[in-house]
């Protein structure tokens, strides 16, 4: 009981400062749930094909609960209130969540995401990702005890957003729960790929990769972070503007070869994500939990930093799988891994929105800010690589235990007889 208070009270605490930079001093970040309310009022006349086109179908329908909850009472003004109120309500519930699904004796879980949400501040409530990144760290906390509610955790979450498929291979590593996961995510995904056909037709299915492969450079991301430095230093080489695609792009010198090469990165990461995921399935039966959470932890970390497009709440993709890693593995690494996630976490909040129009237009503090940005990636980029090679040490590991294991069956076989009778 003393252990619940003192959660609730840090919660309480926690979130009364993430409230008061929402509804004061970061007020302005909620633009894109300004932007969610007037694209859902023109549903009769556009449709759902044409509506959010770069989320998925099921995503704007989740979008579409307050909205319709505004519509019910009444007061279509109050929709950004009503996202807040569940945004909040999503966050309590993870964390009590972790609090009871996690290891009896760890409160690592907890602690990150008590820390988590007041680190990246208002931008938590004001995005949309807090939905999917919450569904598939509740697949990592349900995995060993409940592999088909965990499933469909994750198949709902790739449902909202298409990155949360980069959780779902790590989800099948176990041999016990493979097939119960394979099933589920089957079904739950057919479903769900119905539903979006019948409502918006068969285009509405691969708008959101349209959208994203169309994109330019954005500011934020690790392939930009050259010319943002060049930006920084020669401000007439290069131009930062917001685009059609509701965030600010950098062009100019050498802009294009960037793009060329997060591209490439991006093809060359989702080769040796298959690698690695073909190599941990081979080997289910040895692979760890610590390893499942570093599988997911590096799928997800490995694409933010590769992709052209890195917005500020793309860190909460990490910070709930982090959390719900901390919770289910014994392994000190992953909360040092958190740790690591938690300052990227701060940083980012200082890049937007504190810095933010620093970064959009050239004036005193734009070298400040751009070195904050810089610093950011740097350590996001670190912590995928750290990620990466923790997932790679642990699948091989499992190999050589699953060799060790195949060696003494062997043994012990050659040894009586290779376990079939002999007549003389």
């Amino acid at each position: 009981m003393r252990r619940a208070l003192l959660i609730a009270l840090a919660w309480a605490v926690t979130r009364g400062l993430v409230l008061w930079l929402y509804l004061g001093r970061h007020a302005w970040v909620t633009g894109d749930v300004d932007y969610f309310a007037a694209s859902l009022s023109a549903v009769p006349d556009v449709g759902l094909a044409r509506t959010l086109v770069e989320y998925p179908l099921p995503g704007v329908l989740v979008v579409a609960v307050p909205w319709l909850l505004a519509q019910l009472v009444d007061a279509p003004s109050a929709y950004g209130e009503i996202v807040l109120v569940l945004s909040m309500l999503a966050d309590a519930a993870f964390t009590v969540m972790l609090a009871r699904l996690g290891r009896a004796d760890r409160h690592a879980g907890v602690l990150i995401w008590l820390l988590a949400v007041p680190l990246l501040g208002a931008t938590t409530y004001a995005r949309f990702d807090l939905v999917p990144a919450l569904l598939a760290a509740l697949a990592l906390l349900l995995l060993r005890g409940t592999p088909r509610l965990a499933a469909a955790a994750g198949a709902l979450a790739t449902g909202l957003k298409l990155w949360s498929a980069l959780v779902l291979p790590a989800l099948v590593v176990p041999r016990g729960s493979r097939r119960a996961v394979v099933t589920v995510v089957g079904l739950v995904g057919s479903v769900l790929v119905v539903a979006s056909v019948v409502l918006a037709g068969w285009q509405r299915l691969f708008s959101p990769l349209t959208w994203q492969a169309d994109r330019g450079l954005q500011i934020e991301s690790v392939a930009a972070t050259p010319a943002m430095l060049g930006w920084a230093v020669a401000p007439s080489e290069f131009e930062v503007a917001f685009s059609e695609y509701n965030a600010f792009e950098i062009s100019g010198a050498g802009t294009a070869g960037m793009l060329q090469v997060a591209t490439v990165a991006t093809v060359v990461a989702a080769v040796g994500l298959l690698g690695l995921w073909a190599s941990a399935l081979r080997r289910g039966d040895s692979v760890d939990v610590a390893t499942v959470c570093w599988l997911a932890l590096a799928a997800v970390a490995v694409f933010m930093v590769t992709s052209k497009v890195l917005s500020p709440q793309y860190l909460l993709w990490l910070l709930p799988l982090a959390a719900a890693a901390a919770a289910v593995a014994d392994d000190r690494a992953l909360r040092w891994w958190a740790g690591g996630l938690l300052v990227a976490t701060a940083a980012t909040q200082l890049v937007f929105p504190e810095l933010y129009g620093h970064l959009t237009r050239s004036g005193e503090r734009t070298a400040e800010a751009v070195v904050v940005l810089a610093s950011r990636n740097v350590l996001l980029v670190w912590l995928a690589v750290w990620a990466s090679l923790r997932a790679v040490r642990g699948v091989s590991e499992a190999g050589r235990s699953s060799a060790t294991r195949r060696a003494r069956t062997g043994s012990w076989l050659a040894a009586s007889g290779g376990g079939r009778t002999t007549r003389r």
